[in-house]
This record gives C-alpha cells, sequence and structure tokens, in this order.
C-alpha cells in the first residue's frame, strides 16, 4: 500500500489490495464502483478509508432494505389475515357490509310504511260500530303489533350479498 502524502493521509491502494481487504473479486470492486460502494480516486486505484467507510453505508443500506422488506411482508400478512377473518365473519353472519344493511334495511323500512300507511284503512273497519273503548284499544293494539312484526324478523341471509369475495389477484394464493 502507498501512502499519499497530503496532509488528510489518504491511503491509496490498487484494485487488488482493496479487494483483499474487503475479500471480494476484483471484478466485484468493479461493481462497487459503479454503484458506489467504494472511492475510486484514478483507474486502478482506491482510496482505503473512505472506501471502507462507503462500503459499511453499502452495506447497511442492503440490511436496512431487507428488513424494510420483511416489514412489508408482515404487514401484508397481517392484512391478508384481517380480510380473511373479515370474510369468515361475513359468511357466519356476524358482520354485514354497509351496503347490504343499507339495502335491506330501506326494504323493511318501505315495507313498514306501506303496513302504517294502510294501517287506518284496514283498522277502520275492524272498528266500525265498536262501542267499548277496551275492545278498540285491543282491535289497534293488535293491527300495531301484526305491523311491527315486520320489523321484528330479522334474518343474517338477508344481509349477505354474493359479492362479499374479490377474487385474488395478487398471486399470493400458496
Amino acid at each position: 500500500m502507498a501512502r499519499k502524502g497530503s496532509e488528510d493521509s489518504a491511503w491509496i491502494v490498487s484494485s487488488k489490495e482493496i479487494s483483499i481487504v474487503l475479500g471480494v473479486s476484483e471484478a466485484r470492486i468493479r461493481q462497487y464502483t459503479k454503484e458506489n460502494a467504494v472511492v475510486r480516486v484514478s483507474h486502478g486505484k482506491y482510496d482505503l478509508p473512505k472506501s471502507i467507510k462507503a462500503y459499511i453505508a453499502y452495506l447497511d443500506s442492503k440490511r436496512t432494505e431487507v428488513v424494510d422488506k420483511t416489514v412489508e411482508e408482515a404487514y401484508w400478512t397481517r392484512a391478508r389475515r384481517e380480510k380473511t377473518e373479515l370474510q369468515v365473519q361475513v359468511m357466519r353472519g356476524d358482520l354485514h357490509r354497509s351496503e347490504d344493511v343499507e339495502r335491506v334495511m330501506n326494504e323493511m323500512l318501505g315495507h313498514f310504511r306501506g303496513k302504517l300507511l294502510a294501517f287506518p284503512s284496514k283498522m277502520a273497519s275492524r272498528v266500525a260500530g265498536k262501542t267499548d273503548l277496551t275492545e278498540i284499544r285491543d282491535i289497534l293494539k293488535s293491527g300495531i303489533h301484526e305491523a311491527m312484526t315486520e320489523l321484528a324478523e330479522y334474518n343474517a341471509k338477508d344481509f349477505y350479498s354474493e359479492d362479499v369475495f374479490i377474487e385474488e389477484e395478487d398471486g399470493l394464493n400458496e
């Protein structure tokens, strides 16, 4: 190794010498030069201290990329698991999509509204001529309960939509 006579005391080494120090081939040193993982000062000559710092930073960045990829894969796996858990809850009828709830509730409330609007006409004939207030109240109460039965009939299958499951296009169905 030759020591450069400047005040910054930089060590200038050949590509063969730096390849020995880093434990790689000279061809790999040329690749590292293109990737800025070593510092070349001229053809076949490298600044050893700066190259070591650059090489350490290069290795550090590669390690970070692997860690980032692992973290992202963990996030992706968690998201797929959560999606599957939600789909299972939908299949069991424990969870409903907001669009399905809105559709079913609109249908149920529409039917209920129709029964309420028909209530006076339907009940008028039943209470016509009655004078006993208890009997009239019981007839009206019976009609109200009949109309409210529509709202009490919950069926989880009414909330189930066939398009709950979207085909997996991510290629991760292994």
